[in-house]
């Protein structure tokens, strides 16, 4: 493939080094598996729920934490079906490992989009590029309206060719220009029969993921890219008329470093009080106490029964520890009575739908 018209300019540079030092951040502020894991199911949920606003099917963020829990209603998994697909694409790009036999390539698009459109399209349409004079199914895809036309080509080899050109070492372009650029090439061919705008953005995550621009997957690239919403577009549509892609670029470029750069400062906030502060907590409180603070910061409340039970202590042990824990500001009380519950005092708001209240 030969590189597309582009100019690096001033905005271009900025954005890459912002990106590569919020990389840097992730990587410099360590975080244990289980705060590493609630930060990725947070981060998760918050693409879960951008796809549904995407597609026009909005479910909020707690329905899609839910999915991300494999928590969703039994009544409701044949409408929520592309999320729940969607769930499984994530966890697939979250294991993906070097030994994995699927490199990058149109292959592993086309893994992608099987896992994203299986029982949504007829079987015969699963996973499968478009012929020279098809058009693609438009369900579920916001950037059909981004193409005057479909390019008469063979996407297979289209995309080849792509795929080997972001893997040549030798080429010069920054990698996040080419991950760009790739996106460029999907939003305009739209290579598979359907669900090419969830299979170019889940793409874009495992590839930044392969080669150590998404560590952990942590980065929420559909939340990064609908973030400019209809300037995306513009600038997709001024690119193609010049046939310069720097302003698709810039834009590009712009998103995923905002993004990047929020993602690092709630990983390197989390690492300050999770992992520097740990030491004073185990000061300050015992260890049922603290996997307490653990507890919560994933299931948002507990009553003094529960806790109780999780311990293996008397109730008067456990009035004892959630009293302390008050005092000390580390949770507060909420509700009366037989109705008595405790949350994390740097809950947020009182409009919070708690799991186990979920049938």
């Amino acid at each position: 493939m030969k590189t597309p018209q582009y100019t690096i300019t001033n905005l271009i540079l900025n954005y890459l080094i912002k990106y590569e030092l919020a990389v840097s951040d992730i990587q410099h502020y360590p975080l244990p598996e289980k705060h590493k894991t609630t930060l990725q199911e947070k981060y998760d949920s918050e693409d879960t729920e951008k796809l549904g606003e995407i597609i026009g099917s909005s479910i909020g963020y707690n329905q899609a934490l839910l999915i991300q829990r494999g928590q969703e209603q039994t009544s409701q998994k044949k409408n929520l079906r592309i999320f729940t697909n969607f769930r499984n694409v994530k966890d697939f790009i979250n294991s993906y490992g070097t030994t994995n036999a699927l490199k990058p390539s149109i292959e592993l698009s086309t893994h992608i989009n099987k896992l994203l459109m299986k029982n949504i399209v007829d079987d015969w349409d699963l996973a499968k590029t478009r012929g020279f004079s098809e058009k693609p199914n438009e369900i579920y895809d916001t950037w059909y309206k981004y193409r005057d036309f479909y390019p008469n080509l063979d996407p297979s080899d289209y995309f080849n060719d792509v795929f080997e050109w972001i893997k040549n070492s030798k080429d010069h372009n920054h990698f996040l220009i080419k991950l760009g650029i790739l996106l460029y090439e999907f939003i305009d061919k739209a290579p598979f029969l359907a669900g090419n705008q969830m299979t170019a953005i889940l793409t874009l995550e495992i590839l930044a993921k392969i080669y150590g621009y998404n560590p952990d997957n942590i980065f929420p690239y559909f939340k990064a890219i609908d973030f400019l919403g209809e300037d995306f577009l513009v600038a997709f549509k001024l690119s193609k008329s010049k046939h310069d892609l720097t302003m698709f670029l810039e834009a590009f470029l712009y998103a995923i470093s905002y993004n990047a750069v929020n993602v690092s400062k709630e990983y390197k906030e989390t690492h300050i009080k999770k992992v520097r502060n740990q030491g004073a907590i185990e000061v300050l409180l015992n260890p049922r106490q603290i996997k307490l603070l653990d507890y919560l910061s994933v299931n948002f409340k507990i009553t003094r029964n529960k806790y109780t039970k999780m311990m293996g202590v008397s109730f008067m042990t456990s009035f004892r520890d959630l009293q302390d824990m008050v005092d000390k500001g580390y949770i507060k009380v909420k509700g009366k009575g037989r109705g008595t519950y405790y949350i994390s005092a740097k809950q947020q708001g009182e409009d919070v739908v708690f799991l186990d209240e979920i049938s």
